[in-house]
């Protein structure tokens, strides 16, 4: 496995890295087309997000209910649904505010109606909050989370926002060699046997410490910075925690296949989702 997770690793760490240089490079450019009539930061990412990311979590959010034995929608309409919210919120980052609402609020709502409520005035009111639970994932999950991305990259460097990622995911490494060296005490094992106690607070001293660059980087000041890695610490193995219980519902190792090593891009991304509203929150507000 890890003759493959260095180089696949090192694959996505270059695309990211061309995204962003080229999301700064195109940022104000002239576009007549939009409603600023420039293009605004984090457009190119947004358009990979809608393109690739937003697919690709659809279907794999699909296949890991399906196989768990949950009446899963279409891969269509889940696509639908994560895609209005993606733009909904990505579209009020940028300063639009009717623009959001047509690009994801009114479909969303639209969906919503029947799918929850039909389900419930035929007198099955197990379905409709089942139907309910399923756009809530779709729309909250894998639309607006990682718009949330977006959002913060619309308001800080390119270079805020790597260092952002980094806090991240220097958590997810802070708790795997910790836990290597010191896990004795499982989180929850049950749901993933490998998470330790002990891994948790090595994860928590690193996300601080590239918080604290994170928040330099972002114009938010250091004390901003290290609480956001505090709270990453936090909400990034939740949202791992979260994607097991998918996996173990559905008696899958990985999300998916596509990138080996690694499994699928669940796999890659479940920290970053949930932590993606705070780093927009904490780390989206300059300092003084």
């Amino acid at each position: 496995m890890l003759k493959w997770r260095l180089p696949v690793g090192a694959a996505l760490i270059a695309l990211l890295g061309s995204l962003l240089w080229l999301d700064g490079r195109l940022q104000g450019e002239s576009a007549p087309w939009l409603p600023g009539g420039r293009v605004p930061g984090g457009a190119v990412l947004a358009a990979f997000a809608l393109l690739t990311l937003v697919p690709l979590l659809s279907a794999e959010l699909t296949r890991l209910l399906r196989a768990g034995g949950v009446r899963a929608w279409p891969f269509a309409l889940t696509l639908v649904v994560a895609a209005g919210s993606f733009l909904a919120v990505s579209a009020r980052a940028w300063g639009m505010d009717r623009e959001a609402i047509v690009l994801g609020m009114v479909p969303l709502t639209a969906l919503l109606i029947p799918a929850g409520l039909g389900k419930v005035s035929r007198s099955r009111p197990d379905r409709g909050v089942a139907d309910l639970g399923r756009w809530m994932l779709a729309a909250g999950w894998i639309g607006a989370m990682p718009a949330c991305w977006i959002g913060l990259r619309a308001g800080v460097p390119w270079t805020g926002l790597v260092a952002a990622v980094l806090t991240v995911k220097s958590n997810d490494m802070g708790a795997y060699f910790a836990g290597m060296a010191m896990g004795r005490h499982r989180m929850a094992p049950w749901i993933s046997p490998k998470k330790t106690w002990e891994g948790f607070a090595g994860g928590m001293v690193a996300s601080a410490a590239v918080g604290a660059w994170a928040g330099t980087a972002c114009g938010a000041g250091v004390p901003m910075g290290v609480a956001f890695g505090l709270v990453a610490s936090v909400l990034g193995p939740l949202g791992d925690l979260a994607e097991s219980i998918l996996k173990r519902q559905a008696e899958a190792k990985d999300s998916g296949r596509m990138l080996p090593g690694m499994g699928g891009m669940f796999d890659v991304m479940d920290s970053l989702l949930w932590t993606a509203p705070a780093a927009w929150w904490i780390l989206g507000h300059r300092a003084p």
